[in-house]
């Protein structure tokens, strides 16, 4: 189309401090946004995992990634990507027979989707910034 231009929303909001093994969650523009400080590099994604929605918070954070697993159902997530490593691999933490993992799998988000992530960096004065 002649003489249109393609406007992109975005937002940017200076979350303030985190600190090393620190979690927050907070809301850019009408985006809810978890900032995870793991190791002293800030990552920044949605707080609900992609399989059923539910809190990724309080979700145990590993090296390996490093990634988040939802307490829940057991996914796990790239913090940097948000690729999916691992997907509903248990039911509120205990690990369950592969059939009933697959049946709790397919319910909710398409397997596999990736938890969605923003793109975060920290000013000289250690304060996080995360576009949305």
């Amino acid at each position: 189309i002649t003489g249109s231009r393609l406007a992109l929303r975005m937002a940017t909001e200076n979350v303030g401090k985190v600190a090393p093994g620190d979690r927050t969650v907070t809301k850019i523009g009408d985006q809810d946004v978890m900032v995870v400080n793991h190791k002293g590099t800030a990552y920044a994604l949605s707080p609900k995992c992609p399989h059923l929605g539910l809190p990724m918070k309080t979700g145990e954070i590993s090296d390996d990634g490093p990634c988040i697993t939802c307490k829940f159902h057991g996914s796990k997530f790239r913090l940097d990507t948000g690729e999916c490593v691992e997907w509903s691999e248990s039911v509120m933490g205990l690990p369950t027979p592969k059939f009933l993992s697959n049946a709790i799998g397919s319910v909710g988000g398409e397997k596999n989707s990736p938890a969605t992530v923003f793109k975060s960096e920290t000013d000289e004065d250690g304060n996080i910034i995360v576009e949305v």
